[in-house]
């Protein structure tokens, strides 16, 4: 390798890294989804990668210890009071066979899952870099005491428990979005990009404050100037223009 080919293969990986632990929030997002070559495999739910253990850890050692060294900031925070768990060892391919079958028997469960990954990844906030998909926070009551997730509790969540005891070293905040990934294209609609490589928080602290997902009771669309300016606001925190 030349210099300048070593230098920018190790900001892509630096990058790599900060999208697989910190910024996957919009996975289920066509229009914001991150596609990142020779690190987190990114792959449609119904055609998961297979990567062996040594390479996922050799992977995320390497990418922890380079983004910390490119960024100067330490990543171990992320995984304190949880024991290693790679994700690249889960069988994907049969996660997804499961959830398709659970919708294909309940067909009602599909868009509910569609909600659960929904409101997992909604509470994103692009200028804190807090909120969203990565670390599972929704199955804390924290989180799902939240009047927007009313339900979800007593449903998706409580669905979603077997297949964590299941398959070792899934994490919830993997499974809520390949959960609803899984569930559009099972209803009938397309394939949704999707990765793996999120890690579930262990502190409740880390759920958001109520209040970042849209208001379902703000009226007809049109009916009133707030409601532009309520989704300009929601959306807008996560990273969306208008258009988006």
């Amino acid at each position: 390798f030349s210099s300048s080919s070593l230098i920018n293969m190790i900001r892509r990986f630096a990058v790599a890294a900060l999208l697989l632990v910190t910024a996957d929030a919009f996975s289920l997002s066509s229009v914001k989804r991150y596609q990142v070559s020779h690190s987190s495999k990114l792959f449609a739910a119904d055609d998961a990668s297979s990567v062996t253990e040594e390479e996922s850890k050799t992977r995320r050692a390497f990418l922890t210890t380079t983004t910390s060294a490119m960024m100067g900031v330490s990543l171990s925070p992320l995984f304190i009071g949880q024991a290693p768990a790679f994700a690249a060892d889960v069988d994907y391919k049969a996660v997804a066979a499961d959830l398709d079958s659970m919708i294909k028997e309940n067909p009602d469960k599909g868009p509910t899952l569609v909600r659960l990954a929904w409101h997992s990844s909604g509470t994103y906030d692009k200028m804190s870099k807090t909120g969203g998909s990565a670390m599972g926070t929704m199955r804390f009551k924290e989180e799902f005491s939240h009047g927007a997730n009313a339900g979800l509790k007593d449903t998706a969540i409580n669905w979603m428990e077997p297949l964590i005891s299941k398959y070792e070293g899934l994490s919830y905040a993997d499974l809520y979005t390949l959960a609803g990934a899984v569930a559009i294209k099972s209803m009938g609609g397309p394939s949704i990009p999707w990765g793996y490589g999120r890690v579930d928080s262990m502190n409740p602290s880390d759920v958001t404050p109520d209040g970042r997902l849209p208001a379902a009771d703000s009226g007809p669309p049109g009916a009133d100037k707030s409601d532009a300016a309520h989704l300009r606001e929601i959306f807008g925190r996560m990273g969306f223009n208008d258009q988006e």
